[in-house]
């Protein structure tokens, strides 16, 4: 087992200073104890009090205003967070919503439905349209006005300049991104939307913005934003411990089975992590892959929970109702296991390509899908992680577009000791239309002749070695090391430190004796080792229960992570295993 070491920490309680200094926290103390005070002036925003001002105006002259809910679980808590705002404020307001049909981003696909309906006075575009100035022009020209609340950096036009998005009369853009003096840029449109709800308040002389924390909150873990910065981190802890929202309440009951009591109100342990793993998965399945109709549904559940809609059930009969958060929720469930098969089935075909083609000879995978193939675009990301896992290289996954582009989804495994950043790699290459997105979870655009250059590139550059698997590890333990139960205590006593750019620490404990182990599980498939006062605990792994009985005199090195698991009011030390390999006893043996 190959791995390394992310730096020198401290083998005692107080390691987890050393992480969190690792992960570039830059307020330690901030972020251990998150407060209110940490909260930003919403006023530091440039344009946020004349948004208010403007929105405020239509909601007094009864005008018709239309929310536009972009394609993820940014878009739909912020919008969602809007709409409850104003409806609680102003009950008979004239709203409408706008959906995407696919996974778009922004208002240029809403806009000549816009145009040819004349459908609103007012656009409100939370978590997305800031550089859409072309349609801020056009709808300009209908005498609609524009509030965009977002965070996104700054665009690039072909020539090489940016677009001027303040110019436009009706058009006002608040973003964090565009605002010199807000310190925080790791804020997602649900952050900036309920900073536009607080200067509200002020307008209106009422404290509501708070009672929708929690969609900030969500909004901002399934975006990914650095919970590092102190604001961030406040937002995300007062969120999740003030689950109000009956929409989010439905998506966590539906995951009970996994989150146990942490899926029931008061909601108490929930963490970033258990969010970004158990809640945003689902919304993200029915914005990817589910029908307007479930999109629709999955909205009102956020912004009318307990609203009758028709049935939808297996069997349901004609006046047979459900209420909206939990349609919501089960057909989250249902679609997310649509898409896994979706997923698989794509993964065959994608699998037969790169077999037949013999595409894993090269150092980085790159696999063209076309419309014969018919895989929804919405999994062009899943399938480029899948075969990153399965191959052990860097993988493209792409579409050619009109223009002969190719054009898609990168994936990368940062344990690659030779290629930690796929993203920081390719654009010193000078090779691609775009790069957008993270070090190794981004969008690509190039074309054919540079894409073969690209792949000359990889097979010169690096050899096979250099995707060996090599994990980034915080700890490598003995086991027999006194010390070793009080860092994995220490390291696991604060699981909603993790997540959201926070890195889960991850650890390699060596020389394991198998000597106290039990057989768990209905199928017989789990097992724990007790060594040491730790508990190393593997779940449904039939082949690892018969490898660790056929080598009873051998010793384990596992990678894993530290848990504290209570039972019946008894708190122990667990380590989940990722990985491991044997090691014969003899060769530790003095």
């Amino acid at each position: 087992m190959k791995y390394r070491l992310r730096g020198d920490f401290s083998h005692n309680e107080n390691c987890v200073y050393d992480i969190l200094e690792n992960r570039k926290v830059p307020n330690i103390e901030a972020f251990i104890h998150p407060d209110k005070k940490y909260e930003n002036s919403p006023y530091l925003l440039e344009n946020i009090e004349a948004a208010a001002d403007l929105l405020v105006q239509h909601l007094v002259a009864e005008h018709t205003i239309a929310i536009l809910v972009d394609a993820d679980n940014d878009g739909f808590t912020s919008a969602a967070m809007i709409w409850n705002y104003i409806k609680t404020v102003y009950p008979n307001a004239d709203l409408i919503y706008l959906l995407h049909k696919g996974k778009e981003h922004g208002l240029a696909d809403q806009l000549q439905y816009l145009i040819d309906e004349n459908l609103c006075d007012l656009l409100i575009a939370p978590d997305a349209g800031s550089y859409d100035v072309n349609c801020f022009w056009q709808l300009n020209q209908i005498h609609t006005d524009v509030i965009c609340l977002d965070h996104h950096e700054q665009q690039f036009l072909d020539d090489g300049t940016t677009p001027i998005i303040n110019d436009c009369p009706t058009a006002i853009v608040v973003n964090n991104q565009l605002s010199p003096n807000y310190p925080n840029k790791d804020f997602c449109g649900a952050g900036i939307t309920y900073q536009f709800c607080k200067v509200l308040d002020d307008k209106l002389h009422i404290q509501l913005a708070q009672e929708f924390i929690d969609l900030a909150a969500v909004g901002n873990i399934g975006d990914v934003m650095f919970q590092g910065n102190p604001e961030t981190r406040y937002i995300i802890t007062e969120g999740l411990k003030h689950i109000k929202n009956g929409g989010i309440k439905g998506l966590l009951a539906a995951q009970e089975y996994s989150l146990k009591e942490k899926a029931k109100a008061p909601y108490t342990g929930l963490t970033p992590i258990d969010v970004a793993f158990y809640v945003c998965p689902l919304i993200n399945a029915i914005v990817r892959v589910g029908t307007m109709d479930e999109k629709r549904v999955l909205f009102t559940a956020l912004i009318d929970p307990t609203c009758s809609l028709p049935s939808t059930k297996r069997g349901a009969k004609t006046g047979d109702t459900e209420i909206a958060a939990e349609q919501a929720a089960r057909i989250a469930k249902n679609i997310k296991s649509r898409q896994d098969r979706l997923k698989e089935k794509a993964l065959d075909i994608v699998n037969f390509k790169i077999q037949k083609e013999d595409l894993a000879r090269n150092n980085l995978i790159i696999v063209e899908i076309t419309p014969d193939d018919n895989i929804p675009n919405e999994l062009t990301g899943l399938i480029a992680q899948n075969i990153v896992s399965k191959y052990n290289r860097p993988a493209f996954v792409v579409r050619r577009d009109s223009q002969n582009i190719l054009k898609g989804s990168a994936r990368n495994s940062a344990n690659f000791q030779s290629l930690p950043s796929l993203k920081d790699f390719l654009e010193q290459t000078q090779l691609f239309e775009f790069l957008a997105g993270h070090a190794n979870a981004h969008g690509l655009g190039i074309t054919e002749k540079n894409s073969e250059t690209l792949l000359d590139y990889m097979n010169t550059h690096f050899d096979a070695s250099a995707f060996d698997n090599c994990y980034v590890v915080d700890f490598a333990l003995d086991i027999n090391d006194e010390m070793t139960p009080t860092i994995l205590h220490a390291l696991a006593s604060h699981p909603d430190y993790y997540g959201n750019g926070i890195d889960e620490p991850h650890i390699v404990i060596k020389h394991i004796p198998l000597r106290n182990i039990l057989v768990m599980g209905a199928n017989k498939d789990s097992m724990r080792i007790s060594a040491n006062g730790i508990d190393f605990v593997h779940f449904k792994d039939t082949d690892f229960v018969d490898k660790i009985s056929m080598n009873r005199m051998d010793l384990l090195t596992v990678y894993g992570r530290a848990n504290l698991n209570t039972f019946n009011g008894k708190t122990s030390i667990q380590c989940f295993i990722d990985d491991y390999e044997f090691e014969t006893e003899d060769k530790y043996a003095f």
